[in-house]
């Protein structure tokens, strides 16, 4: 029984992104403070046809994703949310993917969109992106919030 929960341990801990597996994983992690919400969802570039699987990740202060591509070349990034934008993308305006979308940008940051499985989905990722761009001080570019 205890074997079994190390072995789900270092499943959850493998997940982790290996651009910050410097250390010890615990204490890298700990620094990022705790995870809010992750997901598998797909996503691309916005100037780019190409769409990848991706593990996104929300923590306090951070938005951290990591995808490899059929070549086996890696994307990860770790973008401090304060300074990220997100808006959702309505029906249509990702041409041949499916509808539950939406787009981060900010200003060091080839602009993302990204591609949720389902609204229920996107709702979750809108919801608890939009409390931690909050908190971290970010101002928001949600049109739900402008309107």
């Amino acid at each position: 029984f205890i074997q079994k929960q190390e072995n789900q341990k270092e499943n959850l801990e493998q997940r982790l992104p290996s651009l910050l597996k410097k250390g010890r994983r615990k204490t890298v992690t700990r620094h990022l403070g705790k995870i809010i919400y992750y997901s598998k969802v797909k996503f691309k570039f916005q100037h780019c046809q190409e769409v990848s699987s991706c593990f996104l990740e929300l923590f306090q202060s951070y938005l951290y994703f990591q995808s490899t591509d059929p070549n086996g070349l890696t994307y990860q990034g770790l973008l401090p949310l304060k300074e990220l934008e997100v808006h959702e993308l309505g029906a249509g305006q990702s041409p041949g993917q499916q509808d539950h979308a939406f787009h981060i940008s900010g200003p060091l940051l080839n602009p993302l969109v990204v591609f949720c499985p389902s609204e229920a989905e996107l709702r979750q990722w809108l919801y608890h992106l939009e409390k931690q761009i909050q908190l971290c001080g970010g101002s928001l570019a949600l049109p739900l919030l402008s309107q």
